[in-house]
C-alpha cells in the first residue's frame, strides 16, 4: 500500500480531532434519520438516540467553537482534495474494481440459487425475515455471530457435545452489534450491518494486500493478486457475515505495518487477529520470524539501538497471543475454565490428533482412491474434494512463497492449514484457505500474462458453485 498523502500544511491534531467529531456526528445523524434510531444500556446507563436533532446541534456547537478557536482550514476544505489523492492511488481503484465487481455477482448466483435450485431440505434451517433477499446472509455460521450481536454469549455446562456459541471470537460479533445499532438497532441492521462489514475489511484487506504484493511484484502483477484472492472459489466468506474479511484484514495489516517498522499499528492489528479466531494467535510465530530476521541481530546483540528495535518488535509481535488471553479471561470468567472454548470445538467435530490426524487423514483418502479410483473419490466425496483443492494448492506455494516472500509468509501458511487439518480433516479447509494471501502474492507472480483469464474463469466458477451451495443450505465445509 502506497503511503498516505502528506499534509499540505501543518494542522494540530487536536483540530482535526474536533473536525472528525463533528462529521462523524452529522454521518451519524444521517443514519438516524433513516434508520429510527438505537437503545441500549450499560451498566446502569441508558443510551437512546433516536432522533438526529440533537447530534446535529451538538455537531453545530463543536463546530462553532473550533472556528472561534483556531482559523486552520476545516475538515470539510481539506478532506475532498486529501480523498481525491488517496482515490488516485493505485491500490484504491483497484480494491474498489475488485469489490464491485465480485462481491454483487456472488451475492446475485446465492440469491437466483435460492429460487433456481430451492432449499436443502425444503426449507431454511434458519430463518429472520420472510423476504428472501433480507434473510440472503443469515446462513450457516452467521446465526451464531448473530445470536452473539443480540443476545451475548451464553455457556451450558457439562455438555460436551452441545455446541455453544464461545467457540466464535468476539472482535466480528462486538464490531457487527456495533455498526448494526446505528443501523437501527433492530436484527435487519445487524443482519445487512455485518454484510457491511465485511465488505469494506475486505475492501481495506485488499488495498494492504497489493501494498504488500508491490514489495515483490510490479503494478500489473499486483492488480492482478487482488482479482485472484476475490475470484478463488471460496472467497464467497469474504462477503458474508463471517470472519474472513476481518481475519484478512487484520493479518495483511499486520504484515504490511511489521515490515515497515511500524510496530505501535502492526500491534493493533494483531490484536485484532487474536480477538477474531480461534486460531488467529498463531500469527504471533511469524511475526516473531519477521522481528528476529528483519532485526539483524539476536538478543544477544551489542547495539542498544538494535536491541531496542528488536524488543518492540517482539512485544508487537505477541499481541495477537494477548488478543487470545484477553478472551481466554473473559471465558473463564463466564465458564470457570479459561480453555471451554477450546473444548467447545469438540462438538464441532474437531479434536486436535497431531500427525496422527494428518496421517489418518491422508490414508483415508489414499484407500478410497485405491479402491475406487479418483473417478470413485469424486462420485463419493465431492466436496471432500473441493475442500481439498484448496489445501494442495495452499501447501503447493509453500516451498514458493518461503523462496521469493521469505521463510515468515511460508510459516503463515503451514500453521494456518496443518493444525485445522490435524484436528477436523478437510472440514473448513477451503473457506480457511481462503485468506492465506502470500499464496495469491506468489501465483499472481508465477502466472503468465496470457493464462490470468484461464485462471480467473476457473477460480469464479467454481465459487459460483460454492456459492449456490452456500446459499441454499447445502454443505459446503
Amino acid at each position: 500500500m502506497p503511503p498516505p498523502v502528506s499534509e499540505p500544511f501543518a494542522v494540530p491534531r487536536w483540530v482535526r480531532a474536533v473536525d472528525i467529531v463533528c462529521l462523524l456526528l452529522v454521518v451519524v445523524a444521517g443514519i438516524v434519520a433513516m434508520s429510527g434510531g438505537f437503545r441500549l444500556h450499560i451498566g446502569a446507563w441508558r443510551i437512546a438516540v433516536t432522533s438526529p436533532y440533537p447530534l446535529l446541534l451538538w455537531a453545530l456547537a463543536i463546530g462553532v467553537v473550533r472556528q472561534f478557536s483556531t482559523t486552520t482550514a476545516p475538515v470539510y476544505r481539506d478532506l475532498p482534495p486529501r480523498v481525491i489523492g488517496w482515490w488516485r492511488l493505485p491500490a484504491v481503484p483497484t480494491a474498489a474494481a475488485v469489490i464491485v465487481g465480485t462481491r454483487p455477482a456472488i451475492l446475485l448466483v446465492g440469491y437466483l440459487a435460492v429460487f433456481v435450485f430451492g432449499y436443502a431440505g425444503g426449507r431454511a434451517p434458519l430463518r429472520h425475515f420472510d423476504n428472501e433477499l433480507a434473510n440472503l446472509p443469515v446462513r450457516w455460521d452467521a446465526g451464531w455471530y448473530l445470536q452473539i450481536v443480540t443476545s451475548g454469549y451464553s455457556y451450558v455446562p457439562g455438555e460436551p457435545e452441545l455446541q455453544q456459541n464461545i467457540v466464535f471470537f468476539p472482535a466480528y460479533p462486538m464490531l457487527v452489534r456495533g455498526v448494526g445499532r446505528v443501523l437501527g438497532g433492530q436484527m435487519l441492521g445487524y443482519t445487512w450491518g455485518g454484510l457491511m462489514l465485511s465488505l469494506t475489511a475486505f475492501f481495506a484487506a485488499l488495498i494492504y494486500l497489493f501494498g504488500l504484493a508491490r514489495e515483490t511484484l510490479d503494478e500489473d502483477e499486483a492488480r492482478y493478486t487482488l482479482w485472484l484472492i476475490a475470484a478463488y472459489p471460496f472467497a464467497l466468506f469474504f462477503g458474508a457475515v463471517y470472519t474472513e474479511s476481518l481475519f484478512l484484514l487484520g493479518a495483511t495489516a499486520a504484515f504490511y505495518h511489521f515490515t515497515k517498522q511500524q510496530f505501535g499499528r502492526a500491534a493493533l492489528w494483531g490484536l485484532l487477529v487474536g480477538l477474531s479466531r480461534p486460531n488467529g494467535f498463531e500469527l504471533s510465530l511469524p511475526l516473531v520470524l519477521l522481528a528476529v530476521m528483519g532485526s539483524g541481530a539476536s538478543f544477544a546483540a551489542r547495539s542498544k539501538a538494535r536491541r531496542d528495535e528488536l524488543l518492540k518488535a517482539l512485544a508487537a509481535a505477541a499481541m495477537p497471543c494477548v488478543g487470545m488471553l484477553i478472551y481466554a479471561a473473559f471465558i473463564w470468567h463466564l465458564t470457570g475454565d479459561p480453555l471451554a472454548w477450546v473444548a467447545g470445538h469438540v462438538a464441532w467435530g474437531r479434536r486436535y490428533q497431531g500427525y496422527q490426524g494428518l496421517a489418518a487423514l491422508v490414508g483415508h483418502r489414499y484407500d478410497i482412491i485405491a479402491n475406487a479410483g479418483v473417478g470413485g473419490y469424486v462420485a463419493s466425496l465431492p466436496l471432500d474434494v473441493l475442500n481439498g483443492l484448496g489445501v494442495v494448492f495452499v501447501l503447493a506455494t509453500v516451498w514458493p512463497v518461503a523462496r521469493r516472500l521469505g521463510l515468515a509468509y511460508a510459516v503463515f501458511l503451514l500453521i494456518n492449514i496443518l493444525p485445522p487439518l490435524a484436528a477436523g480433516g478437510l472440514v473448513s479447509a477451503g473457506r480457511f484457505s481462503s485468506v492465506l494471501f502470500p499464496s495469491f502474492i506468489w501465483l499472481a507472480g508465477a502466472v503468465p500474462p496470457r493464462h490470468r483469464p484461464g485462471w480467473i474463469a476457473t477460480f469464479a466458477a467454481l465459487q459460483a458453485l460454492s456459492a449456490a451451495l452456500f446459499y441454499t443450505w447445502r454443505q459446503l465445509y
